[in-house]
């Protein structure tokens, strides 16, 4: 049979049944969420690998024989970790061969039919403000009218099949669960948000870090909320709320405009929903192992930002001391040439491929330098798709023991022996052509 992919299969709605003569073990024998390369999604479990080709057996109980290259890079590692082909390779350098392939943009190329969004699915209670609810199939958005949810709506929903392309168990986290989004209409709802969250910290038991959110969150430009357990067990969402100001303002300071911000791919928003699912994909950090947290994740956030964007609008919220000293901090002025002006640094020795100084940066000590220096390691770290494979286990590494790895265990994700050559292959990948 020639092989289809899942969006002839859906389009068609038929498949060839096809007799098992091998199954693979149970544990990868259960229903997942497949994606292809448009953005199309299908829920099925995996039974065998044939060649270039595997067989998935539908929830109807249909036997599909999908080629592997029309499915995911998230598909393509599961099915590799279940049923590998026998070769080994190393992801220090760029592929010896050929011109490397084009990676895929998911996020910009999927095709998505936002009219099922569903605008009235009820109510989101705020201290005595509430929000109407719009629905879709992995977010909440709190809104209040004259905002229009959709542009975001459709941004989430873009950075979450983005996540899901690349990393094999991220569907699996939003089987019962919705992300909540909320958008306020002024400053006023703003700091209503903020005083809301800061009253539950207080209720926790956590007096100190109550007074320093109120201090701090009035400046910022967006937050995250944490929702008591009950909160958000009774709303179906995961416990981190995503807060943005729906109206035009100056960064840290300035008077709200009349006009509220319209588009999807918005640079700011983008770089906040990006960190958020690499966040809830990646889990949470204790402290003792956070480390390394600001070259991952923020590094990361820049990355997918000017990746789907173009530029990055994105400053920092820095708060030190008592929370009274709040500023902003971001890269380089125009984010079409951070590549190029951190490459010719890098050659001159003015800025330096360390990792060890990298993880010691967070976001109350980062400067310019720092915040282009982790966007170009999240650029070397998820710059071919076997670096993804490795991004991906590195990402499950983190979920599973709460800690940033240390540099050495980072390198053998990579096939690299320790953080020297870890930092060699980085190095020449920023010198490189490909970085640009």
């Amino acid at each position: 049979m020639k092989p289809r992919t899942i969006s002839s299969l859906l389009a068609r709605g038929s498949a060839l049944a096809l007799l098992c003569t091998s199954l693979l073990p149970s544990t990868a024998a259960e229903p997942r969420t497949w994606i292809s390369i448009d953005g199309r999604m299908i829920e099925a479990e995996l039974l065998r690998r044939l060649g270039n080709d595997v067989e998935l057996r539908d929830k109807d109980g249909r036997v599909l024989k999908v080629g592997l290259n029309s499915l995911s890079f998230a598909d393509q590692d599961y099915i590799n970790e279940f049923a590998p082909e026998d070769k080994t390779r190393s992801l220090g350098g760029s592929s010896p061969t050929g011109p490397k392939p084009k990676l895929p943009n998911p996020a910009k190329d999927a095709k998505l039919d936002t009219k099922g969004y569903n605008r009235n699915a009820g109510l989101f209670k705020v201290n005595e403000r509430s929000y109407n609810v719009c629905e879709t199939p992995h977010f909440k958005v709190l809104y209040m009218k004259p905002v229009d949810p959709m542009d975001v709506a459709e941004l989430a929903e873009r950075l979450w099949l983005d996540t899901a392309f690349f990393h094999s168990t991220f569907p699996q986290k939003w089987k019962d669960r919705r992300m909540a989004i909320m958008l306020v209409n002024d400053e006023e709802a703003y700091e209503d948000a903020g005083s809301w969250f800061a009253d539950m910290i207080s209720e926790s038991g956590d007096k100190d870090q109550a007074a320093k959110t109120r201090a701090t969150w009035p400046k910022s430009a967006s937050g995250n909320i944490y929702l008591p357990a009950k909160v958000a067990d009774d709303n179906g969402v995961h416990s981190r709320l995503r807060v943005f100001r729906a109206f035009e303002r100056s960064a840290y300071g300035g008077k709200a405009k009349p006009s509220f911000i319209k588009g999807v791919w918005i640079p700011f928003r983008t770089h906040c929903l990006s960190s958020d699912m690499l966040q809830l994909q990646a889990g949470g950090v204790s402290g003792i192992g956070a480390e390394g947290s600001y070259a991952i994740f923020t590094g990361h956030a820049y990355y997918k930002e000017i990746l789907l964007t173009g530029r990055s609008e994105t400053s920092i919220l820095r708060a030190t001391g008592t929370g009274n000293d709040v500023s902003g901090v971001g890269g380089f002025k125009d984010a079409k040439n951070w590549a190029s002006e951190f490459k010719k640094m890098v050659k001159k020795g003015d800025a330096k491929t360390s990792i060890a100084e990298l993880f010691k940066r967070d976001t109350e000590n980062a400067d310019e330098l720092a915040t282009v220096t982790a966007y170009s390691f999240a650029r070397y770290l998820q710059s071919s798709q076997e670096k993804l494979s490795a991004f991906n286990k590195l990402c499950e590494r983190i979920s599973t023991s709460n800690q940033i790895p240390e540099p050495d265990d980072i390198a053998k994700f990579y096939g690299l022996d320790d953080t020297a050559a870890l930092e060699k292959a980085w190095t020449a990948y920023v010198e490189s052509a490909e970085f640009r």
